[in-house]
């Protein structure tokens, strides 16, 4: 909220937790009460896709994200996100790099950059979903997010499908940083102590086995995926196939 250096309508979703953030969060509703749209206590944790889908339908804003409870976003953040949207409407899902930067070639990333409309960004199939920001109207295209059985499905899914209909999905240039609690080198990670259980849940869904090593080892192979535009690539030549 410091950081966003634009107006915007809050909507919070708590997703069972149990560690005194409720308490937090009913306090935090009384005395931000000017900018808190609603805010939703779940009894259990649900995964992502179903309270993104509720958010999504009751929201009316022209501009619709979200930010994860474990990431902080720099400086000027959603001013920075508006300002692209509004300077290119060809643009789908655009947001903040959560990759720690010493996981990343700088150089060959800035090989990818792209401009659409003056926008400068990496371009990708799908960016990271702890700091997104896309329009209304794109949603109201695409639907809702398919909600299956893994709580952690479903929205690179859905951006893959927004490319594959011609817009540009990716991160912002220069590249809007975010510190992602993820990160086992994080100083605020808590993924193998106090959240082992609900990290044990995300990670295996994503075949990570809980141990640092193997952590850093898939972070840093994500980071050279999108470093190499692999998956932009094979998406590309998927959709070509199809058509």
């Amino acid at each position: 909220m410091e950081n966003a250096e634009a107006p915007f309508r809050l909507t919070i979703v708590d997703n069972g937790s149990t560690d005194g953030t409720v308490e937090y969060l009913k306090q935090f509703a009384r005395s931000h009460g000017n900018i808190l749209s609603t805010i939703r206590f779940l009894e259990k944790n649900i995964g992502i896709s179903a309270p993104t889908n509720a958010f999504w339908q009751a929201s009316k804003a022209e501009f619709l994200g979200k930010v994860d409870n474990d990431t902080l976003c720099p400086q000027g953040w959603l001013k920075r996100l508006l300002a692209a949207h509004r300077a290119s409407d060809r643009l789908g899902v655009v947001g903040g790099f959560h990759f720690n930067p010493q996981y990343v070639d700088m150089p060959a990333l800035s090989k990818r950059v792209i401009s659409v409309n003056g926008v400068q960004l990496v371009p990708d199939a799908f960016i990271g979903g702890c700091c997104y920001l896309f329009r209304r109207s794109v949603q109201r295209r695409h639907g809702l997010i398919a909600v299956g059985p893994r709580k952690t499905h479903g929205w690179t899914e859905y951006q893959e499908e927004i490319c594959r209909r011609g817009l540009v999905n990716g991160y912002l240039w220069p590249l809007l940083q975010v510190e992602h609690f993820d990160d086992p080198l994080d100083t605020h990670n808590l993924a193998f102590s106090k959240h082992l259980d609900t990290s044990q849940i995300s990670m295996g869904e994503k075949g990570i086995a809980l141990d640092r090593e193997s952590l850093l080892a898939w972070l840093k192979a994500d980071a050279a995926r999108v470093v190499s535009g692999i998956s932009l690539k094979c998406l590309l030549a998927q959709s070509r196939t199809i058509q």
